[in-house]
């Protein structure tokens, strides 16, 4: 039985090992992937804001005659390269990341920093005794376990920049409506569906109503510098969730728009009266409260058509856009063209 032993070490115990020479980055078994200055950037900008990192492994290998310990970075050597080379003035943070600190070496940093940087804890699993055999042994077997990931994952890894973090930051503070309307479950929060949903949803106000994910993977690259629209978008988007509630009597997870491809139409529906789709001029119109009724009035036979309740021949092209392929362009141009109708009184 390999020895396998996991333990907390700071950043400063780092730096010291590769002092003395001690720590070994470029193992054989190793992958040398290069990081983007952005990249490297977003690690240093969560070390600084307390974010965890993933686990480090390290396999140690006594050298008796030399009576010295060398470690052999199995896996995160990137990190860990990335680490010792902001300590040793190599970048700065990018503003993106970080305004406050932008543009400022490790050395130019307050002493306050720096400490809290040096204090930093990794968790790092240690092999002691473990041969190359067993060392890919052990990553087979936990990659066994590992689950894919799925598209929304792999942006969320590739991008660091503007973009992702505008979407994470738009998602999260809308975590509690996402969850109380049905709209997604934990289940997705887990694996990052609210945040792709978000994505999507800031894609069709921007462009217009899409097919597929392409057009999200596309902007996520287009804005992940900068993003003048953050601001806008954000104070609409939030503005569209509230009317989105209030047309639906605050009660949205009674109704079939819950369901994720629906509320990306209703949502859109409202945004494109509210303000136009691809306008980023001028301000939104306010629902009028007295034409609400006869609103809802069509939106529950909607919704009772889609259930099969009692069908309404008006909503039948509703109700089969709603059934399958609902994420298709063809179905969601019908479902956004009847609701447009619907709504529209609502924000004369």
């Amino acid at each position: 039985m390999e020895k396998f032993q996991p333990q907390i070490y700071r950043i400063n115990d780092i730096l010291s090992w590769s002092e003395r020479k001690e720590l070994e980055l470029s193992p054989k078994f190793q992958r040398r992937t290069v990081w983007s200055p952005r990249g490297k950037s977003y690690l240093i900008d969560s070390i600084l804001k307390g974010f965890p990192l993933p686990p480090f492994f390290i396999r140690e290998k006594l050298l008796v005659r030399e009576r010295r310990t060398i470690r052999e970075v199995v896996d995160g050597q990137q990190r860990l390269r990335t680490i010792l080379e902001f300590i040793n003035d190599g970048f700065t943070v990018m503003k993106i990341h970080d305004e406050d600190l932008f543009g400022l070496k490790y050395s130019q940093l307050s002493e306050e920093l720096q400490q809290q940087i040096l204090s930093y804890p990794l968790s790092i699993n240690t092999l002691i005794g473990t041969d190359d055999a067993a060392v890919f042994d052990i990553f087979s077997r936990l990659n066994a376990y590992s689950v894919p990931l799925n598209d929304q994952e792999k942006l969320n890894a590739l991008y660091v920049g503007v973009f992702k973090q505008f979407i994470d930051k738009v998602s999260k503070s809308h975590l509690q409506f996402w969850e109380e309307s049905k709209i997604v479950s934990k289940t997705q929060i887990a694996r990052m569906k609210e945040v792709e949903f978000t994505a999507e949803l800031i894609c069709a106000m921007l462009f217009g109503i899409q097919n597929g994910k392409k057009i999200i993977r596309d902007t996520y690259k287009k804005f992940d510098d900068e993003f003048p629209l953050a601001d806008l978008m954000e104070n609409r988007f939030a503005e569209t969730i509230e009317d989105c509630k209030t047309i639906l009597d605050n009660n949205i997870k009674e109704y079939e728009f819950k369901r994720m491809p629906l509320f990306y139409s209703f949502f859109v529906a409202v945004y494109d009266l509210k303000y136009g789709v691809g306008n980023n001029d001028g301000q939104g119109k306010l629902i009028d409260m007295e034409t609400l009724p006869d609103i809802q009035t069509s939106l529950l036979k909607i919704n009772s058509t889609i259930l099969d309740e009692e069908v309404y021949d008006e909503f039948i092209p509703f109700r089969n856009a709603s059934k399958s392929s609902t994420d298709k362009l063809t179905n969601r141009t019908t479902r956004h063209t009847m609701l447009k109708e619907i709504l529209s009184s609502v924000f004369e």
